[in-house]
């Protein structure tokens, strides 16, 4: 009786040519000290009995366990961030196609991050880890940089030397998001952004000041808000900006759900989003383009992001070097219907808002 595919031995194919197990091995692990006659019978065989090497025997000789892993921290509004849904997406995409897995887990705290990576690397369950939303000072890449680990970082934190990564020029994409809007006929432009401990949200608001600066236009603190990155965040950021005695005609946001949250929140007063108040975000999400008006926004494709980081870390488990792995990219920035020169200055729109104002009930939403 036939076996199953899979069923079949290396002892097997042994017996069915009638040569040691070790020869077979040997060919099977492509040494040259075995005769071409030999090499064929052994081949022929394999492919006649349908035999398949064990992946578990293979990775432990090899010391691979063909896994990646990433441990999404928790917190900053993130577990139900899009980005981070299309990014692992991405990543997934990529090593589906080299035949390799992805672990997922969740971390709710810093701790929890660093005992997560210490579990999984003492098991074995993973060849290296993707790390995400990069804080300025990231206990999660001192620690795999101490332990040697193999990692790649999508974001930089505060020193970026001496590990690979992959990132967008936050500071250069917000300070051109300045000067668009400044071209548009905007003066006052706000800006909502998200926790600072995040090293992204700390470069794009530093852009967003730079552009400023490089335009001549005095800084206002009154026109910086701190949310949790999320739709609900946005709304009470466009709330705290709006409320103000001479409120910005245009938004620019760290993110696109920051974003979508300040267009709610245009809508709920009545407001024509591109002419009475301009709105732009930031990751070129998918739900952008069906919004009412459609969102303008700088686009990194989260999914393309996700696969070149995945592949980056196979190419630092193949043996290249860190500081020969890191890679600077430009957004794009993608024009809709929610952007456009102000139809109102910013006391006009003080005018209309103060009566629509006072009939929203609060947000609920504090920031960070």
């Amino acid at each position: 009786m036939s076996r199953l595919r899979g069923s079949v031995t290396i002892d097997d194919v042994a017996r069915h040519v009638g040569v040691a197990k070790g020869t077979v091995s040997r060919v099977l692990n492509n040494y040259t000290d075995i005769s071409d006659s030999t090499r064929k019978r052994i081949l022929k065989a394999v492919q006649d009995l349908g035999y398949q090497p064990s992946a578990t025997a293979r990775n432990l000789k090899r010391g691979r366990q063909d896994t990646l892993g990433i441990i999404i921290p928790v917190g900053h509004g993130n577990g139900a961030d899009p980005f981070l849904a299309e990014f692992i997406d991405g990543i997934a995409r990529a090593l589906d196609e080299l035949g390799l897995d992805l672990l997922v887990t969740t971390a709710h705290s810093r701790d929890h991050v660093i005992e997560t990576l210490k579990r999984l690397i003492a098991r074995r369950k993973v060849d290296g880890f993707i790390v995400t939303r990069t804080e300025v000072d990231d206990p999660r890449i001192a620690y795999l940089s101490e332990q040697n680990f193999p990692f790649v970082a999508h974001g930089r934190t505060g020193d970026p030397s001496g590990y690979a990564w992959f990132d967008i020029d936050n500071e250069a994409t917000f300070a051109d998001g300045v000067r668009h809007l400044y071209s548009l006929g905007h003066e006052r432009i706000g800006f909502v952004g998200g926790s600072l401990d995040l090293n992204f949200a700390r470069q794009r608001l530093e852009g967003y000041r730079q552009g400023l600066d490089a335009l001549g236009v005095r800084h206002d603190p009154s026109l910086e808000t701190i949310q949790t990155i999320s739709e609900k965040g946005g709304l009470a950021g466009a709330e705290a900006l709006l409320s103000q005695a001479a409120p910005p005609t245009a938004i620019l946001c760290a993110t696109d759900a920051l974003a979508i949250g300040v267009v709610q929140l245009c809508r709920k007063l009545g407001l024509k989003t591109g002419s009475d108040v301009t709105v732009i975000g930031y990751d070129g999400l998918p739900a952008g383009e069906y919004l009412d008006p459609p969102l303008t926004t700088y686009s990194q494709s989260a999914q393309e992001a996700g696969g070149r980081v995945a592949r980056m870390l196979i190419d630092l488990l193949d043996g290249k070097e860190p500081q020969t792995l890191q890679a600077l990219a430009k957004a794009r920035l993608i024009r809709r219907a929610s952007d456009g020169a102000p139809s109102m200055t910013s006391d006009a729109l003080a005018n209309v808002l103060r009566d629509r104002l006072n009939q929203q009930p609060p947000s609920g939403s504090k920031g960070e």
